[in-house]
């Protein structure tokens, strides 16, 4: 360890402008490639800023020619913890210049985790950190205790605070809230109007006591209360079950 943090010094003293801005560490020694203008750290690798923490089981990051880490790549048990979120992945490429965090993992799901809900996916998650939105692929987020999953999923957040402003969701829609199940092809998630809509051969479960289709619902969250259209030239259907007694 001795060995590692000499390293580290030296190289800190070789890059002020770097080192002022993300700390570098890792257990199994730091390879510096001044032709290639990048840092590799392997075996519990850290990268520690004033923002953020991120450490993995190996870290590569890009420096320009001003000495400025520009790009981090990291694989392996990728954990990133800041004010704002919180993410693991398998692997993860952060461009400092844009704040865009791409994401993706091999077996345990991808997860993002923000002030008032959390995107699974199971395929590649974009954060576009300076404009507020992430696109997740075969995912779902949860919120407020509701869970929308599809094949593609934009969740807006409120600039500043990384609170869902509005999610809109494409292919094989399922929204789970309690007893009450959608799906459809289609979705826009609206928690600032309470509302729901989804489009596209839908349909609505409510447990086993209650099932519509139909061509388009308006689901009001914070009642419960669902509005259900029909196909052009057709009708709403459903089927209801009764206590016997």
């Amino acid at each position: 360890m001795k060995k590692l943090l000499a390293i580290v010094l030296v190289l800190f003293l070789a890059l002020p402008t770097m080192a002022e801005d993300i700390e570098l560490s890792a257990d199994n020694g730091l390879e510096w490639n001044q032709k290639d203008r990048k840092i590799t750290l392997s075996e519990n690798a850290r990268a520690i800023s004033k923002d953020y923490d991120l450490s993995a089981d190996s870290i590569e990051a890009l420096y320009k020619g001003d000495k400025k880490i520009y790009r981090i790549l990291a694989a392996g048990s990728v954990k990133v913890k800041s004010k704002a979120e919180t993410i693991t992945a398998d692997r993860m490429a952060y461009d400092l210049d844009k704040e865009t965090i791409n994401l993706s993992s091999d077996g345990n799901p991808t997860r993002l985790k923000t002030a008032d809900s959390e995107i699974v996916a199971h395929g590649e998650v974009a954060y576009y950190k300076a404009k507020s939105y992430a696109t997740a692929a075969d995912a779902e987020i949860v919120h407020e205790k509701r869970r929308l999953l599809a094949d593609d999923i934009r969740i807006d957040f409120v600039p500043g605070t990384q609170e869902v402003a509005k999610s809109a969701a494409k292919g094989n829609i399922r929204l789970i809230d309690g007893e009450e199940t959608l799906e459809g092809d289609e979705a826009i998630y609206d928690p600032k109007n309470g509302l729901t809509t989804i489009t596209g051969n839908v349909r609505l479960k409510k447990g086993s006591s209650a099932s519509l289709s139909g061509e388009r619902i308006i689901y009001d969250m914070s009642t419960g209360l669902a509005r259900v259209l029909p196909r052009a030239g057709a009708k709403v259907t459903g089927t209801f079950s009764t206590d016997k007694k």
